[in-house]
């Protein structure tokens, strides 16, 4: 008999090469729907609501929500994430973000990592990040996590949670996102002068943090002021270089009571004005 006529027809029939995969972390499932998760993610186009708990089977929910993020743009990301108001009320959440940007089916690789962040209380946590101008083009996948923290025994999220680096579980949500990394429109990624930039404020009312968030990034000068409802010139927030897509202040040391307040943007090409509510 010829053995190796098998052995070539068996590799015919059984030996195809796996196509590499996302983990999924098989087998994690929740302890409760009071769980905590994402209910809301927010990047450019991507505006997703959910239940902080979306399946009691997995704790990955691939959505089919997508958009495109060009090389060398900053954008802002918004998290929105629950808490266990029952079991764990006062314990906070690990956030992360990565994005597959060499399409390897792995987040681990350098540069990956594009949001980290810990303890976090529940609520909308907003940050930014900037696609590198080395990313290469086309669809790619992004993942985002809350987890609990080491505030109710948690270790640190990983992507996938392997080796299983929590031996309590993965006590929190993944969602993954497909997003599409397209070229600049110009050799440029900055935004030409000529109109104020779009800005707008949360969370608003606000107990005293804020935060700023712009349709565009200048990196010509920019002066954020405050004022009281008289424009009566309170304080500075910010005075430099507008190089950023987000900026976070607190406003603690400027309003001394409740009430309505201007934030200015100076900018070369002129000034707006957000009103904001200043509450206890």
């Amino acid at each position: 008999m010829n053995l190796r006529l098998i052995y070539t027809s068996a590799l015919l029939i059984t030996g195809f090469a796996a196509t590499a995969q996302y983990c999924m972390l098989p087998g994690r499932t929740p302890y409760s729907t009071d769980q905590p998760g994402i209910t809301n993610f927010k990047l450019n186009t991507i505006d997703r609501n959910s239940a902080n708990v979306e399946s009691m089977s997995k704790v990955v929910v691939v959505t089919t929500d997508t958009t495109e993020l060009e090389r060398g743009k900053t954008y802002v990301v918004s998290l929105t994430h629950s808490r266990d108001a029952v079991i764990f009320p006062t314990a906070r959440n690990n956030i992360r973000i990565w994005v597959d940007y060499n399409n390897n089916k792995s987040f681990d690789d350098a540069g990956e990592t594009v949001i980290s962040k810990d303890y976090k209380a529940y609520g909308t946590y907003v940050d930014s990040f900037t696609v590198p101008m080395t990313a290469p083009l086309g669809k790619v996948r992004l993942r985002a996590t809350a987890k609990m923290s080491s505030d109710a025994g948690h270790s640190i999220p990983t992507s996938c949670d392997s080796p299983v680096a929590d031996p309590i579980g993965y006590h929190g949500e993944i969602e993954d996102y497909d997003v599409r990394i397209i070229a600049p429109p110009s050799a440029s990624v900055l935004s030409p002068a000529g109109t104020p930039s779009a800005a707008s404020a949360f969370p608003n009312p606000t107990n005293g943090s804020i935060s700023l968030v712009f349709d565009k990034v200048t990196n010509e000068p920019i002066t954020i002021d405050i004022t009281d409802i008289t424009g009566r010139h309170l304080g500075r927030l910010y005075e430099g270089a507008h190089n950023a897509a987000l900026y976070n202040f607190s406003i603690e040391d400027f309003t001394s009571s409740t009430g309505v307040y201007l934030i200015c943007i100076h900018e070369p090409a002129g000034t707006s004005y957000i009103r904001i509510v200043k509450t206890d």
